[in-house]
């Protein structure tokens, strides 16, 4: 295990003022901390806000995944992160789309009241497939640093069908962002007990995009490889993106545990829920017998998904 600096944080800013960011892009002058080396960063009570590993990742899987996840640009709607403010379309609150796509399984959200493995992934199976590897690095990392996070997480994967985890590691989802700075926020449907793992890639020149707690004042410039365990129901995002050069970018990588994954019945009872719901969006009610359209790939069978489970609203950190 790599030695670690311990910071321990005493103070937060006042609500008032914390209440004045939410939602909004960061600047250098909302942290006064930055860390620059292995660090770990305890709150008042003693749990872990974040534990920061430069360079754990890299190597050949590491350079590898790139190439996976460079051309995952799809636009999603992330809420407070998209750092830009709402608008209400229908009744219902909508926020700038952002290059954002979450890939592996999700619980029911918004008009899909299903489980469902997203659409990307059900796509492009063995690319996804091919991320493993390095997803079970990470899970290492997670396991090594964060002891009783990790036990609790895994606690709850245990208890999860396995067509809903990925792989052999504690988690269900991971959300791709791609060269654009979070508003502030709080994470919201991973797992409370649990922490989420965060890695980056950069690419060409560009400054700024930290990532920032502002109601502890800490901030972190993450590099290529780097690997952030966190607790992410603490307020954070990014300070603002300056890209000087065209092939600036910088790929975020976010992976979790979805709490209500733990509920999701089989693959087959699942995607019997996605023909019903469909059918009675399109106002048939009669009863049916679900006919399961998924096809073989290297995971195995998934079902093939509407679009639409890449464009949920699922705040997650960057």
């Amino acid at each position: 295990m790599e030695q670690l600096t311990e910071i321990r944080v005493r103070t937060k800013i006042p609500e008032s003022e914390m209440e004045q960011k939410v939602g909004k892009i960061l600047a250098e002058s909302d942290y006064n901390v930055r860390l620059t080396g292995p660090a770990r960063v305890m709150l008042p009570d003693g749990k872990p806000l974040l534990i920061y590993l430069p360079r754990y990742l890299n190597g050949e899987r590491f350079e590898q995944a790139y190439d996976v996840l460079h051309p995952i640009k799809m636009s999603g709607n992330r809420g407070l992160a998209s750092g830009a403010p709402g608008f209400t379309v229908g009744g219902r609150r909508r926020y700038k789309s952002v290059n954002s796509a979450i890939i592996g399984n999700v619980d029911p959200l918004g008009n899909t009241p299903y489980c469902r493995t997203t659409a990307w992934t059900g796509d492009h199976a063995e690319e996804f497939s091919s991320l493993f590897p390095l997803f079970m690095d990470v899970d290492r990392a997670f396991a090594e640093y964060v002891p009783d996070r990790y036990l609790a997480q895994k606690k709850r994967a245990n208890a999860t069908l396995p067509e809903w985890m990925v792989g052999d590691s504690v988690f269900t989802t991971m959300t791709v962002n791609n060269t654009y700075p979070t508003g502030v926020h709080k994470d919201a449907g991973d797992l409370d007990e649990g922490f989420s793992c965060l890695t980056t890639w950069r690419r060409g020149n560009y400054s700024g995009g930290h990532l920032t707690f502002p109601e502890w004042r800490v901030s972190v410039d993450l590099k290529d490889g780097d690997l952030i365990l966190m607790d992410a129901h603490h307020w954070h995002g990014n300070t603002a993106l300056n890209l000087m050069s065209e092939d600036a970018e910088r790929i975020s990588l976010v992976l979790y545990y979805r709490t209500k994954v733990a509920d999701c019945a089989s693959a087959e009872e699942e995607a019997h829920k996605e023909v019903m719901a469909k059918k009675r969006s399109m106002g048939e009610t009669r009863p049916t017998s679900a006919v399961w359209n998924g096809s073989t790939t290297a995971l195995g069978k998934i079902p093939s998904m509407d679009i639409d489970a890449m464009n949920e609203s699922v705040s997650t950190s960057d």
